[in-house]
Order: C-alpha cells, then structure tokens, then sequence
C-alpha cells in the first residue's frame, strides 16, 4: 500500500519545466510527449545510453529546434555541474522512467529532489506490475528465448522497485510534492509506425528508423506492426494487472497487443499526463496495451474511469 500524501493539487500547466530522468526509449519518447505538451522539457541524458535521444526524438514532424526541449549530459566530460543544478533548481516536475529493471538510486533522487529547497510540485514514476500474477517458469522461458524484454517479476527486480516507490513517495512527503505511479509490464512498441508515411501509428511517437534498428532484430519488424496494431489502452488503478502467463512464448514478439504488455506510447503518455490530472494525483495506475488503430487522446476520462 503506497503512502497517501496530503497536500493541495498542484497541476502543472504548459510552460512549466519538466525534466524526464532516465534511459532508453521510454524517457526519450516520454520527454518528446512532454515537449509536444507544451512543458519545457530538459532530458537528463547519460552518455552510455546506446538509444541516442536525439535520433529518437526528432523526425520529419517534429525537427530539431521545433520542440521546447534540452538534451542535457549529466554525466562524462560533456556534464555541466553548474547547469544541472539551474536545472534541479527550476524543475516543477519530474518524470523518471527506466527502459530496462534499473531504479532510481537515492542519491541521484536526491540531486533532482533534493530534501530541502526543491520546486518540484509533481513526480511521475514508472514502475512495474509487482503484484506477482501471471508471473511463472513460461515468462522465465520466453524471455531467455524469444525476448530478454519481458518483464518477469524476478524478486531481485521487484525488492528494487518497491524501494524505489517508498522513496519516491516519501520524498515527494517531505516536500510538499504530489506522486503519480504508472505500473507497466513488458515494454513493447514507442515508434511512430508507418505514420510519417501516411500509414498506421502515432505521428507523436519515436523517429521510425532508427528506433526500429535498435535491439533484437527479426525478419519481419514486428515491433512497427506492434505499433500499429496495438494502439488500445487499458489503464487500472493499482498494481492490478498480470504478467503473460502461460502465453508468454505466444505473445512475446506478437504484433498486437498480449496480456502482459505496455506500450511505452502509453506509458509515457501516462508519465505526462499525469502531471496535469487530478484524478492521477498520489495514486498508482497499471497500464496494458490492447488491440487498437487508434491512440486514446482523453486521458483525463481514463484516469477518472480507472
């Protein structure tokens, strides 16, 4: 049970500076929704992540220099000490959202919030389903061998992100801060299909070519087709939903969506409007993808409704 945080809703409006910490798709196309919200946006990058954000984030609808957002490093010889604390300071909201199990360590929680003297009025924080359904030998299989993507719910990965979501949510306490949790499963699709062409997919989503190029490489590309045939969204309040279960190995490359699965366009999608929903403010969401052709567009009636 996630702690309940008092305080008065503290919705962020466009214009406000968002950073979206990270690594992988998830917080490329996470800080690329944000921007196209409206939200001045500051990617905190690392520079061993091999999805390179800016390949990612900018295509033939969205160019560099058309978006309010910042790639900035916040490690290596490129990091700007000085910057990445003028970043911290004039954050209102935080996002962070990991593509592989790897958490939040708290000392970089506390650089991005630190406990005294952060702005932050809102944290967005992926999580995964931890509830423990749906997770057996067949999950355990599938991922060793059709896709190490799968989320298992292996009790090393689970412990992490348990801890995790206690600092985050205590953290969020101790400065007056609101929390939004969103829960995903196997992370599967975040391109923009065959949309730039005039096909199916979400023209807002990740640049196709390379996004496509990245990671486990098949004959036919099932991940453009995940992303243009899985585009329905089931959100649920809480860590509700199951892993794939004895269909893991059925649906573990499947181009429409399996039980188990999060699109990661829902996923961020989520991440970002929760920092402008009442209905999302200090609870926790699990979100499935489903078969769809079309993206949900009113969040604010799915977070309601959940």
């Amino acid at each position: 049970m996630l702690p309940l945080v008092v305080a008065a809703a503290s919705l962020l409006a466009p214009g406000s500076n968002v950073v979206v910490v990270g690594n992988g798709p998830i917080q490329s196309l996470a800080a690329k929704l944000a921007a196209i919200k409206g939200y001045k946006t500051t990617l905190a990058a690392v520079p061993n992540d091999p999805a390179i954000p800016s390949k990612l984030i900018f295509d033939a609808t969205y160019p560099e220099g058309s978006l309010p957002i910042e790639i900035l490093p916040i490690a290596g010889d490129a990091a700007d000490g000085a910057a990445i604390e003028a970043c911290c300071a004039a954050a209102d909201g935080l996002i962070v959202a990991f593509d592989g199990e790897q958490t939040l360590p708290e000392s970089a929680l506390n650089i991005f919030v630190p406990p005294s003297g952060s702005n932050v009025k809102h944290i967005s924080l992926m999580s995964r389903y931890l509830n423990g359904a749906g997770m057996m030998f067949t999950v355990n299989a599938a991922k060793l061998a059709a896709n190490p993507e799968i989320w298992n719910g292996n009790s090393r990965a689970v412990a992490a992100y348990q801890a995790m979501e206690r600092q985050i949510t205590s953290r969020a306490a101790e400065v007056g801060a609101e929390y939004t949790v969103v829960r995903a499963g196997t992370l599967k699709g975040g391109g923009s299909g065959d949309s730039l062409s005039g096909g199916g997919g979400d023209a807002r989503f990740l640049e196709p070519n390379f996004f496509y190029s990245l990671g486990q490489q098949d004959i036919v590309n099932w991940r453009l087709l995940y992303d243009c045939a899985a585009l329905g969204v089931e959100l649920s309040r809480g860590d509700t939903l199951p892993g794939p279960g004895f269909t893991a190995a059925l649906t573990a490359t499947t181009e429409e969506g399996g039980k188990g699965d999060s699109h990661r366009g829902a996923v961020a999608s989520a991440l970002v409007e929760a920092l402008s929903e009442p209905a999302a403010t200090d609870a926790d969401f699990s979100v499935a993808s489903v078969k769809g052709r079309e993206f949900p567009t009113d969040w604010a009636a799915l977070f309601a409704s959940a």
